[in-house]
């Protein structure tokens, strides 16, 4: 989503996560699924990976070792069998149509303050309620927000100088609202 940061336009994802579970609340005794049929489109595509930057990896998944049995073919050659393709498409269309309404959310809750790719995190907590509150009254348009403006933080002495000739807005490097996870 693009988003107005000093004299330029950046685009933020905003990412928003739960507390990953250690396993499926949905996975019966026997390690199958209980609601197979129903099963969301995230689960669908399971253990397919939704970012294409990230690699197919079975020691990065929590799955039980029967889903790495079966004898279907996810993907040759870098690219899924054509449904699965198809899935992962819906799944990153969701994605970009949930942008704007996650970054006025972030709005919202006053966040402000976002990493660069393949730099950092920039982590919040926001606490629970708060964060209905603004998921409620967020209208999912960042236009709506006209003065709200991102900053961007970076660690990096020559990343930052880059940034700074670019003329972004650059965050203090020593905020205790977020945590900063260097990648």
């Amino acid at each position: 989503m693009s988003v107005r940061c000093g004299d330029s336009r950046i685009n933020v994802i905003a990412v928003f996560a739960g507390k990953a579970l250690e396993q499926c609340p949905n996975l019966r005794a026997d390690n199958l699924c209980d609601i197979y049929e129903e099963r969301p489109l995230v689960c669908r595509i399971y253990p397919m990976e939704i970012n294409p930057f990230i690699p197919l990896r079975q020691d990065n998944k929590v799955c039980p070792p029967e889903a790495w049995e079966s004898n279907d073919i996810l993907c040759t050659d870098g690219r899924a069998d054509p449904a699965l393709e198809a899935l992962i498409h819906q799944s990153r269309q969701a994605d970009k149509s949930d942008a704007s309404s996650k970054v006025a959310i972030c709005a919202q809750l006053g966040l402000n303050v976002t990493s660069w790719k393949d730099n950092a995190l920039a982590v919040y907590f926001p606490q629970r309620t708060k964060l209905l509150e603004a998921i409620d009254s967020a209208t999912g348009d960042p236009e709506d927000y006209p003065d709200y403006e991102w900053q961007v933080r970076v660690d990096d002495p020559s990343l930052r100088e880059r940034l700074v000739m670019a003329n972004l807005s650059m965050a203090a490097n020593n905020s205790t609202d977020y945590i900063f996870h260097t990648l």
